[in-house]
């Protein structure tokens, strides 16, 4: 696997784990925050996301090669950032409709915080199909890496 796709996989994997940080924590707020608030957190929180990974590839092939990407190495760091977009849509999705009134905002939320959580057992599910280790391993191996992300999510929450 290229190094390209793994960057691009990692940036995912962090992604999901701020918007369902993000999302969880306007959870707890949700009777004091209006759905068209929730959508403007969870747009910014993804896209400073998106641009502080941007900003930290451009930074780090500048320090690397002395010169601005650009060509394979650009679209590298533009598909990265693409991750943490598509990552952002179905949490964005969801909680606009709750902005068009067409769901609550907390259901919204919790549909939002479902597809996150569903998209890291996705991930975890990708990484541990590919581990060259018996299933009873794979298994394990799943539990412990949704564990962990969790347990990320958990410590994020607790800053709040």
């Amino acid at each position: 696997m290229s190094q390209a796709v793994v960057s691009a996989l990692r940036e995912r994997v962090y992604a999901t784990l701020v918007g369902l940080s993000t999302v969880l924590v306007l959870v707890s707020y949700a009777n004091e925050t209006s759905a068209p608030e929730a959508v403007a957190d969870i747009a910014s929180a993804m896209g400073a996301l998106c641009l502080a990974g941007g900003f930290a590839d451009v930074s780090a092939h500048r320090i690397a090669h002395g010169r601005f990407p650009r060509g394979q190495d650009l679209r590298h760091i533009l598909k990265a950032a693409s991750h943490v977009l598509e990552t952002a849509l179905l949490p964005l999705l969801s909680v606009g409709a709750a902005a068009l009134g067409w769901l609550p905002l907390d259901t919204a939320l919790w549909i939002a915080a479902l597809s996150l959580v569903l998209t890291i057992a996705a991930l975890a599910l990708l990484a541990t199909r590919r581990t060259a280790v018996r299933w009873p391993v794979k298994l394990l191996l799943f539990v412990v890496e949704v564990a962990i992300a969790l347990a990320v999510v958990g410590v994020k929450l607790l800053a709040h």
